[in-house]
C-alpha cells in the first residue's frame, strides 16, 4: 500500500461541504488519492411531505426536468405511478443524470456542458418550447433562470418542490476539525453562505485557504464574503474537483 506522501493529494486535508447524501463519492475519491476528507455538510436536505405537494398530472406533461440529485431521489422515492413514455425526461447536469439512471429513469436530454441551467438552456431541444407543458422538479426556492427562459420560449412551466434546505447543527468538535482544513470544496451559493454562518468564529482562518467552486456565480459570492483564493473547476463533476485538488499539490 502506498503512503499518502506518495500519492497525488499527499495528505491534503479537504473540507467537503456538500450535503451528506452527495458527499460520499467525493470523500472516497479524495481518500483514494491520498487526501484526508472532512465531511462538513453545510446544507441539510429535508424532504417535503407528499401531502404538501401541489396537485399535478403526469399525463399532462410534455417534459419533466430534474435540477439535482436530491430532486430525483425525493421525487422517485415518493411518487407511486409510472411516468408515461411520451414525456421527455431531462437532466440539468451530470449528477442529476446519474441519479436518474440509478433510479431506473431514462435520460432523454442531458446538456453537453454540466454548468447548471445555463448549460441545459444551450441545448437545441429546448429552443422551441411553444405550447409545451414543463414540470420542473426541484427544492424549495432556488434560481428562476430556467423557468423564466422556458416561459419566454413559449412553455407553460410548473414547479414541483420536493425538498427544502435547512441549516445543519454540527457539533463543536466537528467545527473545530473543519477549521484545520487546508482546502475547501463548495458547490452552491447557499453552501458558501452557510459555511460562513456555521464557522463564523473561526472564519478568518479559512478565508485564505484555497476554495474550489463549480461556477463563476459562486466565486463572486465567495469573494464578497472575504475568501481570497477561489478556483473554479472546469465542470461540476467530482472528477473535475479532484483534478483541481491534485493541481493544488503539484
Amino acid at each position: 500500500m502506498f503512503m499518502a506522501a506518495n500519492m497525488p493529494l499527499n495528505g491534503l486535508k479537504v473540507l467537503v461541504t456538500r450535503p451528506e447524501q452527495q458527499a460520499k463519492n467525493l470523500c472516497e475519491m479524495i481518500a483514494a488519492s491520498g487526501g484526508q476528507s472532512i465531511a462538513f455538510p453545510v446544507i441539510e436536505i429535508v424532504p417535503i411531505d407528499r401531502k404538501s405537494w401541489p396537485e399535478f398530472s403526469l399525463a399532462e406533461q410534455d417534459m419533466i426536468i430534474f435540477v439535482s440529485r436530491n430532486a430525483v431521489a425525493n421525487f422517485i422515492n415518493v411518487i407511486k405511478q409510472a411516468i408515461p413514455e411520451q414525456i421527455q425526461l431531462v437532466s440539468v447536469g451530470a449528477g442529476s443524470a446519474a441519479s436518474m439512471r440509478e433510479h431506473g429513469l431514462r435520460v432523454d436530454i442531458q446538456p453537453n456542458q454540466s454548468i447548471g441551467s445555463e448549460g441545459l438552456l444551450l441545448m437545441p431541444e429546448l429552443d422551441d418550447m411553444v405550447g409545451k407543458n414543463v414540470l420542473i422538479i426541484r427544492g424549495k426556492g432556488g434560481r428562476e433562470l430556467l423557468a423564466d427562459t422556458l416561459v419566454q420560449r413559449g412553455a407553460v412551466v410548473r414547479y414541483l418542490e420536493v425538498y427544502e434546505r435547512a441549516l445543519p447543527e454540527p457539533s463543536l468538535s466537528l467545527c473545530e476539525q473543519a477549521l484545520t482544513t487546508e482546502s475547501i470544496v463548495c458547490t452552491s451559493v447557499e453552501g458558501v453562505k452557510n459555511l460562513t454562518k456555521l464557522l463564523q468564529k473561526g472564519l478568518k482562518t479559512l478565508q485564505d485557504k484555497p476554495m474550489l467552486v463549480v461556477s463563476e456565480r459562486i466565486k463572486v459570492v465567495a469573494e464578497s464574503l472575504g475568501f481570497q483564493r477561489i478556483i473554479v473547476t472546469t465542470n461540476v463533476s467530482d472528477e473535475a474537483t479532484l483534478e483541481q485538488l491534485i493541481k493544488l499539490e503539484r
